[in-house]
């Protein structure tokens, strides 16, 4: 049966390492939250949306809808989707950024994934990843500050359906408790 599942995490968890095994080990298709088409333009959207918070919340927001029209659209003809982000991130930056705008009011519009997991990392591990990147984003170096971590989180637990820790798991155990998780919680 196909499904429209989604990873999502802190930065330098291995999230995008584990998106593109999972969806091997399924037989699906990989994607990600912005989008390759989005990706080019992230230097022009601060340009253009300049500081204000809103607006970058709500442009995510529309990406969002776009990429989980294309997703759901995959899994219900049949292939399974493995998505990089979704709409829990979306809301959750914007949270801890400080936006309170109440996006829930849009989520009935919204497609939905089928199952959304959080995968958590050992601080320690994660900031060390953090730290061999070559550059590290904006969101890379809020999500070292206590407070905008504790928020993203808080708000990434209560929008994901089930939660699965990594610590200490290579590549292939990362995906195989992964695909356990995802089976116990479509049994359930």
């Amino acid at each position: 049966m196909a499904r429209f599942i989604v990873i999502e995490s802190l930065d330098g968890v291995g999230k995008t390492t584990l998106v593109r095994n999972l969806a091997a080990a399924l037989g699906g298709i990989a994607m990600s939250m912005p989008g390759p088409a989005v990706k080019p333009l992230r230097e022009q959207i601060h340009t253009v949306l300049g500081d204000a918070r809103i607006a970058h919340a709500l442009f995510y927001l529309a990406i969002a809808a776009a990429e989980g029209s294309k997703a759901r659209a995959a899994a219900d003809a049949g292939r399974t989707v493995v998505m990089d982000r979704f709409l829990a991130s979306a809301i959750a930056y914007a949270r801890a950024r400080g936006v309170a705008a109440d996006f829930d009011v849009l989520l009935p519009a919204l497609p939905r994934p089928d199952v959304s997991v959080l995968l958590t990392l050992d601080e320690d591990e994660r900031v060390r990843r953090l730290g061999a990147r070559r550059e590290m984003s904006l969101a890379d170096r809020q999500s070292l500050d206590p407070a905008f971590r504790g928020e993203f989180m808080a708000e990434l637990r209560a929008r994901c359906d089930l939660q699965v820790d990594v610590t200490g798991a290579d590549e292939d155990e990362a995906v195989r408790r992964v695909i356990k998780a995802v089976g116990a919680h479509r049994s359930s």
